[in-house]
């Protein structure tokens, strides 16, 4: 955001501004003078608490003297020394009613932009997705689990796993197809090869290396608990990936690798409640940031999905890990990297976290979307 207006935004239709809901400041002052009454221009600070944008003391005086003719405030004069007498405002029976019929307006406004919150949201396009990390959308929809992971095909749709023991992490012994070999580990057909063959490309082939973009790599954390779904989010993923491409599609025989970093101590909700408790039982001070070494990958099933498998080390506890991703070569230049996994937090000797009739149960659902610029070729492997 620059000076309050959207990147690349040009003045004209296209420009986007925060602005209020229609005669908005006709039920915020009533809201206000039902606090507690005031002065006309004490009311101008109090108003851009709403964020609503500019507010001066002519709008706020024409709409104070809208309110006193409609009998929805009074004035009483106010002189403690010499000079001109002062209004103090306050809010009448019948203003406290009409404040209540406001605030009904309100939350029909509210929740009709919820709905266009949601239909966004469940677009499952990345810049969505991005958006509801980025504004804790959880808490404001009341829902954690977002209709993209159920009904679009979208980055959050569940990657299908194996086995139900897939779901958790466990070693790497028995899993990493090498090459020549079918996915069972035996070798295939036609793969055999004498020692006096010719080396081939795979020993002269560079890899290049593709550093993350962090505006547009996200992690997102879906939990249950016993006040319902909620979903904690991250911006700012950083790292790197050395991989080799073949017409669009990773060359596992080149043996990728790579080291991503990701945010902890940005993780939120939209809910100041929950996030304090999540940062603190995580410890997000002592340990701010969370690592994924990647080790090997394998090729599963048709089309660009891989099984990887390396380390992942949070809460200072470093744990084998392994799953499933879709690696898209959208160009030569850059990678969409997308995929989910379960994991059990007690691994890494954090205990559900607990707060008054708040229970975080231990198996979390973890969604990752990061996308990567290509930097230089001919990283040594």
């Amino acid at each position: 955001m620059e000076d309050g207006r959207p990147v690349g935004a040009e003045d004209g239709a296209s420009r986007f501004e925060l602005a209020p809901p229609r005669r908005f400041i006709l039920p915020a002052i009533l809201l206000l003078l039902s606090e507690h009454s005031g002065y006309g221009y004490g009311l101008v600070p109090r108003l851009e608490e709403f964020h609503f944008g500019h507010v001066d003391r002519p709008a706020v005086y024409r709409a104070l003297a809208q309110l006193d003719t409609d009998g929805l405030v009074e004035a009483a004069s106010r002189n403690p020394g010499a000079g001109q007498a002062r209004r103090e405002y306050s809010i009448t029976a019948l203003g406290e009613r009409v404040l209540r019929v406001w605030m009904g307006v309100i939350k029909e406004e509210h929740d009709y932009l919820g709905q266009a919150l949601r239909r966004y949201q469940a677009t499952g396009t990345i810049d969505a997705v991005l958006a509801e990390v980025e504004g804790g959308w959880s808490s404001a929809l009341g829902a954690g689990w977002s209709p993209v992971s159920s009904t679009s095909g979208g980055w959050r749709r569940p990657l299908p796993l194996e086995s139900e023991g897939d779901l958790r992490m466990h070693g790497l012994s028995g899993y990493v197809a090498q090459p020549g070999c079918d996915e069972a580990g035996d070798q295939a057909p036609g793969a055999e090869r004498d020692a006096t063959e010719p080396e081939t490309e795979t020993a002269t082939a560079e890899l290049s290396s593709f550093e993350l973009d962090p505006d547009r790599s996200a992690v997102l954390i879906d939990v249950r608990s016993t006040v319902g779904p909620l979903s904690f989010g991250t911006l700012g993923v950083t790292g790197t990936i050395h991989a080799a491409f073949a017409a669009g599609l990773l060359r596992t025989d080149l043996a990728p690798s790579g080291r991503l970093t990701i945010d902890v101590s940005g993780l939120n909700s939209g809910n100041r409640l929950y996030d304090a408790e999540l940062l603190r039982r995580i410890d997000a001070r002592g340990y701010p940031a969370a690592f994924v070494e990647l080790r090997q990958c394998a090729v599963s099933g048709p089309g660009p999905r891989y099984r990887l498998a390396g380390e992942l080390t949070f809460h200072g506890v470093t744990r084998l890990a392994e799953g499933t991703v879709t690696v898209d070569a959208v160009s030569d230049r850059r990678l969409v990297i997308t995929g989910e996994q379960v994991f059990d937090i007690r691994d890494f000797a954090i205990p559900s976290p607990t707060m008054l009739m708040l229970r975080i149960f231990p198996d979390v659902r973890v969604h990752l979307h990061a996308e990567a610029e290509r930097r230089s070729v001919g990283v040594t492997s």
